[in-house]
């Protein structure tokens, strides 16, 4: 057999980022929608547990089906290689704040866990980790201590 008369194959184009993305949000938006489906919603003035269950998975489904359509028109494809940094600082940053809001309370949780997950990317310095957890440790304790009046401890009893 010649080498002129085979034909090569053609590496398959990987799948579309966005339809990627589009299934992955409707799965858990499904799931959601499932797990909740036996919870009562409630009324508007004292909803049920199932309300926000019901409503995210909703969204988080309506967000899929609009990735999903728009993978059609997008050419961006998926890079087959796992960023690790990302995914292990990011990781480690909510467990850091799971484990820290009960010891410390909310803000120095807030303040550990954006200090850990900033340096997922190079290009964070540790002056944008200062700002963006002060930033951020100020509007969670406004819209939930404040706002919400929920009795979260802001800081270590």
């Amino acid at each position: 057999m010649s080498q002129q008369g085979a034909k090569r194959r053609e590496p398959r184009p990987l799948p579309s980022a966005d339809l990627c993305s589009g299934l992955m949000f409707a799965g858990i938006g499904v799931v959601a929608l499932w797990v909740g489906a036996d919870y009562p919603l409630g009324v508007p003035s004292r909803i049920g547990p199932g309300y926000v269950p019901r409503l995210l998975g909703i969204l988080l489904v309506a967000i899929g089906l609009f990735l999903m359509v728009r993978s059609w028109w997008t050419t961006e494809r998926i890079e087959p290689t796992v960023a690790w940094r990302p995914l292990l600082l990011i990781s480690a940053a909510t467990i850091a704040f799971a484990l820290l809001f009960e010891a410390s309370g909310l803000l120095p949780a807030i303040l550990v866990s954006v200090g850990i997950a900033n340096y997922a990317t190079h290009e964070n310095g540790w002056i944008t980790a200062v700002v963006l957890g002060a930033v951020l440790a100020f509007f969670a304790w406004l819209l939930f201590v404040k706002g919400l009046s929920l009795p979260l401890p802001v800081w270590s009893k």
